[in-house]
C-alpha cells in the first residue's frame, strides 16, 4: 500500500474529486482577476514606502487589525491616517511573494525601518471589487518597540 503512494490508495479519479471539492485548484481564478488583485497589492506596498495612499482603493468600511493596534481600525479615513503614520518609519518594503485566491490574498515581505531594522511580515487582505476591504498584518513587533 505504501509503495503506491497516496494516489494509489485513493485512486486517481477520487483524488481529483477531493482536490476539486477542497478548492485546491490553482485554476479557479481567472488570470485577469488575479492580476487586478496583484495591482491593488502592488499599489498598497508602494504606498507603504511613500506614505501616499491616494492610488490605493479601499472600501468605505475597510478594517485594519494588527499587532500594534488596540482593536480594529474601521473606515477609509481612519485606516489611511493610521497607515500614513506607519509609513513615516518605513524605508523599504521588499515583497517576496503574493498569494491570491479569489478575494483573499496574502503578501509575504520584509519591512525595513528608517533605522535599518528588518521586520519579516505576512499581511492578509480581502479585496472586493478592486478595493481593499480588510487588512491583517502578522509580524513580531519586538524590533519596532525597543
Amino acid at each position: 500500500m505504501i509503495s503506491g503512494g497516496f494516489k494509489g490508495m485513493l485512486g486517481g479519479s477520487l483524488l481529483s474529486t477531493l482536490v476539486a471539492l477542497g478548492g485546491c485548484s490553482t485554476d479557479s481564478l481567472p488570470a485577469q482577476q488575479r492580476e487586478a488583485v496583484a495591482r491593488v497589492l502592488d499599489a498598497y506596498a508602494q504606498a507603504m514606502k511613500t506614505g501616499d495612499y491616494s492610488r490605493v482603493r479601499f472600501t468605505p468600511d475597510v478594517t485594519f487589525v494588527g499587532p500594534l493596534t488596540n482593536g480594529a481600525i474601521i473606515g477609509e479615513a481612519h485606516v489611511k491616517d493610521f497607515l500614513r503614520k506607519v509609513s513615516t518609519g518605513v524605508r523599504d518594503i521588499r515583497v517576496k511573494r503574493q498569494i491570491i485566491d479569489g478575494e483573499f490574498a496574502s503578501v509575504i515581505a520584509d519591512l525595513e525601518t528608517k533605522e535599518g531594522n528588518v521586520v519579516p511580515f505576512s499581511e492578509f487582505f480581502r479585496v472586493v471589487d478592486g478595493r481593499i476591504a480588510e487588512i491583517r498584518p502578522y509580524f513580531d513587533p519586538r524590533p519596532l518597540i525597543r
